[in-house]
């Protein structure tokens, strides 16, 4: 058992950001009550049993902001518990650091629970906001064929499943099966603690240690992959739909933090990454073959995702475009120009997400999986890419499953 303690100290910023990171093992299991927890502890606590009175008394913190958030990430479910507030060094007469660390306090170790068992109303109440979300889903077809695709490439994994968990799991929650939930996720979760702003490393810990007392569990992830096959898997949803949705899987050997992995990233910005890519410029700009398009990658996995919304007569040619644009860079067929322009949209997008305390807290987080990069040494690795490195990555890829949604009048 260890506390895993950060600091980034900067005068950068105006305000103090606390966030607690708990990550567990990504299980189908738990993800649906781990997802309802992170909602009922943000919203209310034995001290302050509704809504109304949390927000009252983050409005006498001068606005203090708490919340929480679910992520898949590398194969791990990650709660996000977190409060911003302004530094004491702006006010006058004020302790606002020490508030915010018995808010956490008061979250952590007084929820709003009677008999073991979180109040029924308020579980009621996120059970059913869960559920309009598993909705929204079903009625946003980009979203849908996105999950679609997902189930496709990982029948049984809880990758396929988004990060707020199974809908078939609500019925199944109660108060008191969420109340077990927030224990065994304070005691067995591998627990992080972040603190940015202009502060002192010492008084963190003092507060820390008198307040949080977290002790952090190491947890093992399983590798996820998606099915093997050996051609590419075609699968095409009649929906009531005015364009056909094209969601495209595609996996790469990829390995952190080798050079593969900044090729990947490189890759990807290049192929589909934004609107100076390929496939923005040609399947959309000059073919006017898609109404949008791009790319998005799990970067440490070798997955690669292209999405787009197309005219169903087009649907053919466009996954044939599609596919041409990523043969011409495995063939070597891209300009250098090109490769160095995305490096250096890629690093200016980095130094600018790190410039928020969000991005700071993601970035150190990210290096809890496996091997640590430090800002310099991820600069570094992109602006190492070559186009070589690029064609040689492209060798790797293959397209694994195509889910089309289209309409049923072609």
């Amino acid at each position: 058992m260890s506390h895993h303690i950060n600091y980034l100290n900067t005068s950068q910023f105006k305000t103090i950001s606390l966030v607690i990171k708990f990550k567990a093992p990504l299980d189908e299991s738990t993800m649906t009550a781990r997802s309802v927890v992170s909602k009922l502890m943000q919203k209310t606590s034995q001290k302050y049993p509704t809504e109304i009175e949390m927000m009252n008394h983050l409005s006498e913190l001068y606005g203090a902001n708490l919340y929480s958030s679910v992520l898949k990430q590398n194969n791990a479910h990650v709660i996000t518990l977190g409060v911003d507030i302004v530094n004491d060094k702006y006010l006058t007469d004020t302790n606002l650091l020490e508030e915010a660390f018995k808010l956490l306090h008061e979250v952590l170790y007084f929820p709003n629970v009677q008999n073991q068992a979180f109040n029924i109303r308020l579980v009621n109440q996120e059970k059913r906001l869960l559920k309009n979300k598993f909705l929204a889903i079903k009625e946003n077809i980009g979203q849908y064929g996105f999950y679609q695709l997902l189930h496709t490439m990982f029948p049984e994994d809880p990758n396929r499943l988004p990060s707020f968990g199974d809908e078939h799991q609500l019925d199944n929650i109660d108060g008191r099966a969420l109340y077990q939930t927030f224990q065994k996720m304070k005691q067995e979760d591998e627990i992080y603690f972040y603190a940015v702003g202009e502060i002192d490393s010492d008084e963190i810990e003092s507060l820390y240690e008198k307040y949080i007392q977290l002790n952090s569990s190491t947890v093992t992830l399983n590798n996820s992959r998606p099915t093997s096959n050996k051609e590419t898997n075609y699968v095409e949803e009649t929906i009531d739909t005015t364009q056909a949705r094209l969601n495209i899987g595609m996996k790469f050997e990829v390995h952190h933090p080798d050079r593969s992995y900044f090729s990947f990233i490189v890759l990807n910005h290049l192929f589909g990454g934004d609107a100076s890519s390929m496939l923005f410029m040609n399947v959309r700009e000059k073919l006017s073959l898609a109404y949008q398009i791009h790319s998005q990658i799990d970067a440490r996995s070798g997955l690669l995702y292209v999405l787009a919304g197309v005219n169903q007569q087009n649907k053919a040619r466009a996954i044939e475009t599609i596919q041409n644009q990523f043969e011409m860079i495995k063939s070597g067929e891209i300009e250098e120009k090109m490769v160095d322009l995305s490096k250096r949209l890629i690093i200016n997008s980095r130094l600018e997400s790190t410039d928020r305390p969000k991005g700071f807290v993601e970035t150190s987080f990210s290096n809890t999986f496996g091997s640590e990069i430090s800002q310099e040494q991820w600069i570094e690795g992109i602006q190492a890419v070559t186009k070589a490195d690029i064609v040689d990555l492209a060798k790797t890829g293959c397209f694994h499953t195509i889910y089309c949604l289209v309409s049923e009048v072609q």
